[in-house]
């Protein structure tokens, strides 16, 4: 009886024994095969990742002073200075003719190097620049003097009072402030350039290509003042009719022609001063320098937008470029090119955002006022004032719209690679590429009026609804009085 107790009882403790290791094994093994599992799956991936960097083999990051250390010196400068495709070398022969009309007095603007532009506030294009701004200074104060007596209830009872009363003050003073704008500018546009042609040379350091600058600023700004010189020379007959063009009357003298010109056209400087041959000169070149002034500004913001937009369309092509061929990216690279664009846009923008708010504005204001002149025309209009009106107000919007458009391309260049960058593979996605995406949908590149409004193709059609919703109230308004 005892014996088979005790056979019973060590028969239970050798399967208690077994099932207890049986339990210790599969706890074990369900430890150990998922850790099995992981060993496998980083190896494949370390596989497929040495594979990957065998055949393209990553660059390794290269030292750029640029973010680092900030902009180069002059002396850094003075090593890459023959680069005529460069913003500065492209833009200069535009800046040098627009210095002949007083705008932006700096020296150095035609030399193949940043460093060696130089802004003095005793020399001769100062003070030829003080002269011109001094003259359009004068016949302002006077359009601004007519305004103040002219502008009352009544002047909208008249059919062109509105445009009699103001228009003189808002075209000089428009000039005029341009004009201080730009001579506000002459000592950070040294600035400027010098970061300019470092931003040039840290992107060029990656081999990228070089945009092709010179020929588009020239086509933009001969494109744009020759229109304008063809809506001036419109503007002269309009304001010459009664003059002989033929020449077979005593009335076909220079004098006749002058005194006639500035009677229709700056009939409100005749009421404070009298007319003789002198004020008829000071007048007329007066008026040719506003003129250019009004157009250059808008020429101006043209050509800046286009050299920064070009920038980033030619670091879009090389990304494109690079992924279609599957070649492997420095991502660091071009995250730092991108980077230092976008501080260039921000610098640029601080700059030439007074310009920017100046421009939109007095264009949104001749829209509007010859728009409501040519709702409401002088019974006494004949077919050439007609075409003039036409011609002027066409070439205005298209002016405007390229302004926009031009400007808008920063932004719109700016994004173009985001949809690349979102479906990029996961062999080559890093923490550059992270960083890259961040910073192209979070930072707002673009070109902005002093913080007002940011120019996008969106603002285009924001301007356009705010001209219909002013047009409407002048309409309403004049049509109430004359009720």
């Amino acid at each position: 009886m005892g014996g088979s107790l005790n056979v019973n009882y060590s028969m239970m403790l050798k399967t208690k024994r077994i099932l207890t290791a049986s339990s210790k094994k599969n706890v074990t093994r369900k430890k150990i095969l998922p850790l099995l599992l992981m060993r496998q799956r980083k190896d494949k991936v370390n596989g497929i990742e040495t594979q990957f960097s065998d055949s393209h083999p990553p660059t390794p990051p290269r030292p750029r002073p640029f973010l680092h250390s900030g902009f180069p010196s002059e002396q850094t400068l003075s090593a890459n200075n023959n680069d005529p495709e460069s913003f500065h070398c492209a833009i200069g022969p535009v800046l040098a003719m627009a210095q002949l009309f007083g705008v932006l007095p700096v020296s150095g603007v035609c030399r193949s190097n940043p460093s060696q532009l130089k802004f003095a506030k005793f020399s001769f294009r100062t003070a030829y620049a003080v002269f011109i701004n001094a003259m359009v200074l004068v016949v302002a104060v006077l359009a601004v003097i007519h305004m103040i007596r002219t502008l009352n209830s009544t002047t909208f009872e008249v059919k062109g009072g509105i445009a009699s009363a103001t228009a003189g003050a808002i075209f000089y003073g428009n000039s005029v402030i341009g004009l201080i704008i730009f001579f506000w500018l002459s000592p950070h546009w040294i600035t400027l350039q010098r970061n300019w042609r470092s931003m040039e040379q840290f992107i060029d350091s990656n081999k990228v290509e070089r945009p092709k600058l010179r020929w588009k600023f020239y086509a933009i700004t001969a494109s744009i003042l020759l229109m304008a010189l063809v809506e001036h020379i419109l503007s002269i007959v309009v304001n010459t009719t009664k003059y002989d063009w033929s020449g077979s009357s005593e009335n076909s003298t220079f004098q006749n022609f002058l005194q006639i010109y500035c009677t229709s056209s700056h009939a409100f400087i005749l009421e404070t001063l009298t007319y003789n041959f002198e004020l008829g000169i000071f007048i007329f070149i007066a008026s040719k320098l506003a003129t250019f002034t009004w157009n250059f500004t808008d020429v101006f913001i043209m050509l800046v937008a286009t050299g920064l937009a070009e920038r980033y369309k030619t670091l879009n092509k090389e990304v494109i470029r690079s992924t279609s061929k599957h070649r492997t990216i420095d991502w660091c690279g071009l995250r730092e090119d991108y980077a230092a664009l976008s501080c260039m846009v921000k610098k640029a923008d601080k700059n030439i955002a007074p310009i920017i708010l100046l421009s939109f504005g007095n264009n949104l204001y001749f829209i509007c006022l010859q728009l409501l002149n040519g709702l409401s025309k002088p019974e006494n209009a004949n077919i050439l004032s007609d075409i003039y009106f036409f011609g002027s107000f066409m070439f205005l919007i298209g002016r405007t719209v390229v302004v926009t458009l031009l400007a808008a391309r920063i932004y719109d260049q700016s994004k173009v690679i985001l949809p690349l960058l979102y479906t990029c593979s996961a062999s080559t996605y890093n923490v550059e590429t992270e960083r890259l995406i961040y910073l192209l949908t979070t930072d707002d590149i673009m070109l902005t009026g002093m913080r007002f409004f940011s120019i996008t193709r969106n603002f285009m059609l924001a301007v356009a609804g705010a001209i219909v919703t002013y047009e409407v109230v002048l309409l309403q308004f004049n049509v109430s009085m004359n009720n």
